[in-house]
This record gives structure tokens, sequence and C-alpha cells, in this order.
């Protein structure tokens, strides 16, 4: 099984900052990375050339940015939890993230990578990407403790932003050997 990225800053793409815009998480078997909402100049070009073929939006249903080359997989509006607070809507936000995390595992089983942001790029993005970690067979313990690395890498204060945020992770379903 490929390992999570220890290092967000592994990857460097010219005009984007990295780790505190745009981290990658995994390599294999097709990239798939975390990141805040686009700037206007974000060299979506580059992330092609790199293997991301998809973009994942959590944060609104409609989006004021065109991702060409790259074809956007989900748009969906998950609840903000940055103030810390439980989700009003808990068992829509479930279905959100395995939806999400469903869509992000069709693709990179076909070699596709995928880049999934919400607005930071730490708490909907962290749980998304957790729970598509935790679906590849990586422990609880090893994909939360990842996310708080990575953030507090990015500048941030670290994961999660919410309890809520830590329980989908920890007990969403695992695939033992999906490879």
């Amino acid at each position: 099984m490929a390992g999570i990225l220890e290092r967000s800053q592994e990857l460097r793409i010219e005009g984007l900052e990295t780790p505190r815009l745009f981290y990658l998480v995994l390599k294999e078997p097709a990239p798939l990375a975390g990141m805040s909402y686009p700037a206007m100049r974000m060299p979506w070009r580059r992330l092609y050339d790199l293997g991301f073929h998809h973009v994942v939006c959590l944060c609104c249903e409609r989006v004021d940015y065109n991702p060409a080359p790259l074809r956007m997989l989900c748009k969906v509006e998950m609840e903000d939890l940055h103030h810390g607070n439980e989700p009003l809507y808990p068992a829509m936000n479930e279905r959100l993230v395995r939806d999400a995390v469903s869509a992000i595992n069709a693709c990179m089983d076909k070699g596709e990578g995928v880049a999934v942001h919400c607005v930071g790029g730490t708490g909907r993005t962290g749980t998304v990407i957790g729970c598509v970690l935790r679906s590849r067979g990586y422990s609880a313990d090893e994909v939360i403790a990842y996310l708080d690395y990575v953030n507090k890498q990015r500048g941030r204060r670290g994961w999660p932003e919410a309890p809520w945020q830590t329980e989908m992770v920890r007990h969403f379903d695992t695939v033992p050997n999906r490879q």
C-alpha cells in the first residue's frame, strides 16, 4: 500500500504556494491533494500535467472558476464547521462525504488524480480526504495524525475543526486489500 506523503512540501508547483494553498496527500494509485478555494490564476494545466484530472468542491454547488483541462467531479455544499460545533444536518453531511469518497475512489482507481477543496482546505477537505484514506486501508489514528500534521505545516491550528469530523474519519468503513 502506497504511503501517505510524510512531507506535504514534496510537491512544488510554480505559481502555487505549497503546502499552504495546495498539499499532495497520495501519489498512488493516482494523485490526491487537498487545497484551499482556487485563486483566479490557478495553474490548472500544470496540475493536469501532474496527473490531476478532477476537482471536488465541498463548499458550494456553483463555482466561479473553470478548472479546465480538469473536470468538476462534484460540487456540494457541506456545512462549514470551522466554529467547532456539530453539523445541523449530520446525516446529510455524512451522505455528501460518502458520495464524494465514492466518486474520488472511482477516479483514482482509473489512475485519474483528484484535487479536493472547500474554502480553507482544512475541515471539510480533511474529512473527505481522511475518509478516502480510511477506505484505502489506512488506520484512523494514522489518518487523524496526518491531517493534524499537514494542516499545522500549512500554518493552520491543526485538524479537525470540529469533533464530528474526527468521528466521521474514525468510524468510516475501511476496505481491506483495496488496491
